[in-house]
């Protein structure tokens, strides 16, 4: 490729007073190409914003993963348990054991039904991060004073629970047990319990917040006569996303009635359709790039009508085909390394500064966060880039090949 060459395509590009419609085409399919590759780079950091910020959920709210019996089976003893999985498993960091139910639950003007969580208030801080959540009163399902001076077991609600339920720290509820008929007149009635409200927790995600609730687990196995058993164990570990290895690994020495999921099984609906929703959002975009491609194929044919003369010239001079294409090529790479550029470096400054400043804000009743996520990815950016400029060098072939293919004495002929 001559420095000629790059020229004469430079120039050709340039608005003349005879072919300036001509370059406003070139124009406005940089703008296309630009504008495409722009939503891209946003699109995608906002995906990825969002990805990471509902996995951070996920991760926050969920232990890594959790060891369970097959038909709901009872746990005990759970202690020697814990003790094998961290001797197998050094990548463990945390383990608490833990039992889930549904029951129901009634306030003075509300009657509803929960899912239960009997837990250890002091290890269960080391497996998720609901404690950190805590919105009013105190992360305990230790015993505390209701308003009469009675001892009852601490319960730790979700704020949309809490709303549901029309209570505050310090309130009193009642659990009660879901029975089958034949049960219920076997044992003269459900079983009863009745609790402080001693926390309020609120996480942004409505499944946790209005759905869950937490008490001691020595308090739900009297309720559920369990005695000393528990329905699972909880574990986290120093790398969140090796928690798929180390359910595997467990699975080849666990054994029967024994079984290990991890969080991302837990949710894998959720992460299969986030994976799905980057590459349709990706694919989609990319129809605009693609558009924009076309443009530049309508704007170097109507270069070569306008410039054919001017080809015919240069071919009696010596240039030959294949220096004439390359002479089109360059200009439709000039549109689309340029369009790519222009609109990628907006993009990746509108992503930073959102980052920095989260100037674009979210309803937070209806969404996770307050605020817009975009988490831009460097392999995004570059592989953004490279589709962007490989389309629309693709694009230029037919016009260059069409005025490459130009016969010198007819071209010169033209008017």
């Amino acid at each position: 490729m001559s420095k000629l060459e790059f020229l004469i395509a430079w120039r050709y590009l340039g608005a003349q007073r005879k072919s300036l419609f001509v370059s406003l085409i070139g124009i406005f399919s940089m703008l296309g190409v630009s504008i495409g590759v722009f939503a891209l780079v946003v699109a995608l950091a906002a995906v990825n914003g969002f990805e990471e910020e509902v996995t951070a959920q996920m991760i926050g709210k969920d232990a890594h993963f959790e060891i369970m019996a097959y038909n709901g089976e009872p746990i005990a003893p759970y202690d020697s348990l814990i003790k094998e999985v961290r001797a197998h498993d050094s990548r463990v960091t945390a383990a608490s054991p833990f039992i889930i139910y549904k029951v129901g639950i009634s306030s003075k003007k509300v009657n509803d039904g929960i899912v239960i969580y009997g837990i250890d208030g002091e290890s269960s801080k080391g497996v998720t991060d609901i404690h950190k959540y805590i919105k009013w009163g105190n992360y305990s399902v230790d015993s505390l004073e209701d308003l009469s001076g009675k001892m009852r077991p601490g319960i730790i609600l979700g704020n949309g629970l809490a709303n549901r339920l029309r209570v505050v720290v310090g309130d009193k509820l009642v659990l009660q047990t879901f029975q089958s008929p034949d049960a219920v007149a076997a044992s003269g009635g459900p079983k009863m319990m009745m609790c402080v409200v001693s926390g309020i927790f609120e996480t942004g995600t409505y499944e946790y917040d209005g759905n869950l609730a937490y008490v001691g687990i020595p308090e739900l196995q009297t309720l559920l006569t369990m005695g000393d058993a528990v329905t699972g164990i909880q574990f986290r570990m120093n790398d969140h996303w090796k928690a798929g290895v180390a359910v595997d690994s467990l699975g080849t020495w666990l054994g029967y009635p024994y079984y290990a999921m991890d969080w991302k099984t837990k949710n894998i609906t959720l992460l299969k359709w986030m994976n799905y929703e980057k590459f349709i959002v990706a694919a989609v975009i990319c129809l605009i790039i693609l558009v924009a491609a076309f443009n530049i194929i309508s704007s170097l044919i109507m270069v070569v009508i306008d410039k054919t003369k001017e080809i015919g010239i240069l071919r009696s001079m010596g240039f030959s085909k294949a220096s004439i294409m390359r002479v089109f090529m360059l200009m439709g790479s000039f549109i689309g390394v340029g369009g790519t550029i222009v609109g990628g470096s907006i993009g990746l400054i509108l992503c930073k500064l959102q980052e920095a400043y989260h100037f674009i804000k979210l309803p937070g009743d209806v969404y996770v966060i307050p605020y817009f996520p975009i988490s831009v990815h460097v392999l995004d950016v570059v592989l953004i880039f490279v589709i962007g400029i490989a389309l629309c060098v693709a694009a230029t072939i037919l016009p260059a090949w069409k005025a490459s293919r130009l016969d010198p004495v007819g071209a010169i002929r033209h008017e």
